[in-house]
């Protein structure tokens, strides 16, 4: 019936949100060119009275500024990501109806090269398996992908983008590049074990919302969340501990043999 075809295209325009969003980054605009180094001012430790217990910000190294619409992008510009480590996430995305697909991803990071496995059970392919390389100073790279039980090895050039999208995952450097009047919330939260900065925004169109937590430890993108309407189309999580710096055993291999790179 009616209620049925309604179902049906909200999948289909979920899906095909989902597909846009993943390919352009979540509509951002991505770095171009050197962004200018920001330097923050010293933070003025205030007696805030007390601290709970699970405030991100109580004890440790870490001396937070307040982090409001004004200054999150210069917070979120002293963050660096690591050179090297591995992790994995969990990306979850709304395919129509109340079901959700998953895809588990493990991830190598060795300075200009990274390694992306790929697990999406709702596809016939089976693993994903991507290797990226980038140079860093020119921003230009080259991105290799086969899967599991076929050896064949498919390459093209990629940007700076290329090992986020890869992963399924927001550059949450862009940002940076945001009129800070789309920035809607700001401030330092827990999210699981990891201190984060945690930055949302309006998307180009105002039905949906952005939300980043980025973790003021090592730098990396710990959850993302889109919103549109209120519903709730895409989370990314990462699961356990970063490995810091990535393991000796991690392959730059493609199938033939053909070692890319060696950590």
């Amino acid at each position: 019936g009616m209620e049925q075809k309604n179902k049906v295209f909200l999948a289909l325009l979920i899906a095909l949100v989902m597909v846009v969003a993943i390919l352009s980054s979540f509509g951002l605009n991505f770095f171009s060119g050197d962004q200018p180094e920001i330097v923050l001012p010293s933070p003025v430790i205030t007696d805030s009275g007390e601290q709970s217990a699970d405030d991100p910000t109580a004890g440790g190294g870490f001396l937070p500024v307040d982090v409001t619409p004004e200054t999150v992008q210069s917070v979120i510009a002293t963050l660096e990501r690591p050179e090297n480590y591995y992790r994995a996430i969990t990306i979850e995305v709304a395919t129509g109806g109340d079901t959700t697909g998953s895809f588990y991803a493990q991830v190598w990071v060795d300075g200009a090269w990274t390694r992306v496995e790929m697990a999406q059970p709702l596809r016939a392919m089976g693993l994903q398996y991507t290797i990226i390389y980038l140079d860093k100073d020119t921003g230009k790279g080259m991105l290799y992908r086969w899967y599991g039980g076929n050896n064949s090895v498919k390459s093209w050039a990629v940007d700076e983008r290329g090992a986020d999208l890869a992963q399924h995952i927001p550059t949450y450097e862009t940002v940076l590049d945001l009129d800070p009047d789309s920035i809607t919330e700001t401030g330092y939260e827990l999210r699981g074990p990891y201190p984060c900065v945690y930055v949302a925004f309006q998307g180009e169109d105002s039905a949906s919302v952005e939300r980043y937590w980025i973790s003021t430890d090592n730098g990396l993108l710990v959850s993302a969340e889109r919103e549109i309407n209120g519903e709730l189309v895409y989370r990314m999580t990462a699961n356990g501990q970063v490995q810091i710096p990535c393991p000796a055993t991690a392959s730059f291999a493609l199938p033939d043999g053909q070692v890319l790179h060696t950590v």
